[in-house]
């Protein structure tokens, strides 16, 4: 085969229905759950490494033990302040009171989130509604039925589902998704858990919260994807540029830059993903090559071996998510920064909580609270900066080689 050169695009990006658009900030409001900072971590991951090309920013308003009348009290300190384009909201949990089902505190719950989506109405916010996660019975401590819990927590979901519909926001049904998987996955095996505290959903389940706010976000860009035929020289490329292709009998060697990457999950959400199509849905990172001579072929990027593949699973074409690969190494640095990002910005949320409790501190006090609240401001903008700088080094060289 002769060398082939080839500069090929794929397809125009649109975000046409995605709720985030360039240069908007998302707030994450909600309880304990939402502070755990785990299924607001991979909605970040994902946007920096799917979506490089928006400048979007998230900041995490969770709060541990609080209700939809505690985040009322806050919101404007902890949302509106920050001039959101998109707010999502997590309560219910400690809403329903760890007790039977009581209707006045049902319908105060519903009252106050009431409260809350017309505030931010008011404020050009745009909602998402999360419904309440289950419990786990199985790991709850004798003090209550857990499985009379879940049916109260039943009927508070079905009360932010309809009131999702009343107002025309959007709603994330995580709490349906989580039970199902929870539900098949014990049936196979009794002992598994993504609730190991009966209340706070480990990375398993949070990464299936993460999955249903996605969707209600409207994201459902998949990684770049590319197919060549060897024979040919012929590209198809979806989000992806290739340039330089060369071709022979026993190389095929390229430069590609994707324009949307595999998202970053850790690694014990692998548990859940069988049971769940999150993985399917979000993160193929499928690669194809039809026409090879028959045998094994080893796949290098930027020199790491990805794997060794028979010419006919290349033909079929073979999903790289799981294979090792700068993408991967690129996830865990997208993720590592995230976790910095929101780990400084509850510190300084912690921090602000902690001056204010202080009625008249000293001038000089003041001037040093501001400054550090500032300090504080600026490492986040640094961590955002530093995944964006990250992300844009997405040009690597490929090499598939025959294996003798």
């Amino acid at each position: 085969m002769v060398a082939v050169l080839a500069v090929l695009c794929g397809g125009a990006l649109s975000h046409a229905d995605l709720l985030l658009k360039d240069g908007d900030r998302m707030v994450f409001l909600g309880d304990s759950i939402t502070q755990q900072r785990i299924y607001t971590r991979y909605v970040m991951d994902y946007f920096a490494l799917r979506y490089p090309e928006l400048r979007v920013t998230f900041r995490n308003a969770g709060v541990g033990g609080d209700t939809a009348v505690g985040a009322i009290k806050r919101l404007d300190k902890d949302v509106l302040e920050l001039k959101p384009q998109v707010v999502s909201i997590c309560f219910g949990m400690n809403d329903a009171g760890y007790a039977q089902f009581d209707e006045d505190r049902y319908q105060t719950f519903i009252a106050a989130m009431t409260v809350l989506l017309a505030d931010l109405k008011r404020n050009q916010a745009t909602v998402v509604l999360l419904t309440p996660g289950p419990v786990d019975p199985d790991k709850g401590a004798g003090w209550l039925d857990w499985g009379m819990y879940n049916s109260v927590l039943n009927r508070y979901a079905k009360g932010v589902q309809d009131l999702a519909t009343r107002k025309g926001v959007a709603v994330a049904d995580s709490r349906s998704l989580l039970l199902d998987v929870q539900t098949r996955a014990k049936k196979g095996d009794p002992a598994f858990t993504m609730i190991p505290d009966a209340i706070h959903p480990s990375a398993p389940g949070q990464a299936l919260m993460a999955y249903s706010l996605l969707k209600a976000l409207e994201c459902d860009r998949l990684p770049s994807g590319l197919r060549i035929a060897a024979q040919t020289g012929a590209i198809t490329a979806d989000r992806c540029t290739v340039e330089g292709l060369r071709i022979s009998d026993s190389e095929i060697a390229f430069t590609r830059r994707d324009e949307a990457l595999p998202t970053y999950f850790d690694p014990e959400v692998a548990a859940v993903l069988r049971y769940a199509p999150a993985g399917e849905e979000l993160n193929r990172y499928p690669f194809a090559v039809s026409g090879l001579q028959p045998g094994n072929w080893r796949l290098t990027v930027n020199s790491t071996e990805v794997g060794v593949f028979s010419s006919a699973a290349l033909a079929e074409g073979i999903n790289l998510t799981s294979q090792p690969g700068p993408w991967q190494a690129l996830a865990q640095e997208v993720n590592r920064l995230a976790a910095e990002q929101e780990s400084i910005y509850l510190q300084k949320r912690q921090l602000n909580g902690i001056f204010s409790w202080i009625a008249t501190p000293p001038p000089e006090a003041e001037v040093e609270k501001l400054a550090l609240m500032r300090k504080l401001d600026e490492t986040v903008a640094a961590r955002e900066r530093a995944c964006r700088d990250a992300v844009d080094d997405r040009t690597w060289e490929w090499q598939l080689v025959r294996v003798p």
